[in-house]
């Protein structure tokens, strides 16, 4: 009877995945991880329009992780599928390339998506990064009527889009 109740009720992989879940509330709650302000300067950038953050660079994805635009169980979700690195995680810097007038565009990448509303300064959006997965930028309001217009900052240059109309979507190739 005793055998019978320590026999194991769960498969390997529930295990596995409590194991990820346990390991990452260790990992980013842990004292010697410091979340850092987003990338705030060319510097802080790559050459590409993503800025990949290191697999093994803790507080960077920690950073990256709890700056996600999206529902606490989708965030949870990638913090787990990101430890487990079955996907990546980037910055993309947004800034209105003309007025800023309310313009406002949806980042929508490995499936997860975030709003950004545009403006003059910079800012920066996480990214959850899938081998092959495109990003997409869907226009969602016009603010001022000439034209929804977005640029990203790279370490090199300002990369200046088409002017976009509400619901036009374009791809970013990273």
């Amino acid at each position: 009877m005793l055998a019978a109740v320590l026999r194991p009720a769960v498969s390997a992989p529930v295990l596995l995945a409590v194991g990820l879940i346990c390991a990452g509330v260790y990992f980013f709650n842990s004292s010697d991880t410091k979340l850092r302000a987003p990338p705030s300067s060319q510097a802080d950038l790559n050459d590409d329009i993503v800025t990949i953050v290191s697999s093994d660079d803790g507080a960077g994805l920690a950073s990256a992780l709890a700056s996600l635009k999206l529902p606490v169980p989708q965030r949870q979700e990638v913090e787990r599928s990101v430890l487990a690195r079955e996907r990546r995680i980037g910055w993309i810097v947004f800034t209105d390339s003309m007025d800023p007038d309310g313009d406002v565009v949806a980042v929508e990448a490995s499936g997860w998506t975030q709003q950004v509303a545009l403006t003059k300064s910079w800012t920066a959006v996480a990214v959850p990064l899938s081998d092959g997965a495109p990003i997409g930028i869907t226009g969602v309001r016009d603010g001022g009527g000439g034209g929804i217009t977005v640029a990203f900052a790279t370490r090199t240059r300002q990369v200046v889009m088409p002017i976009m109309s509400p619901g036009q979507r374009i791809e970013v190739v990273r």
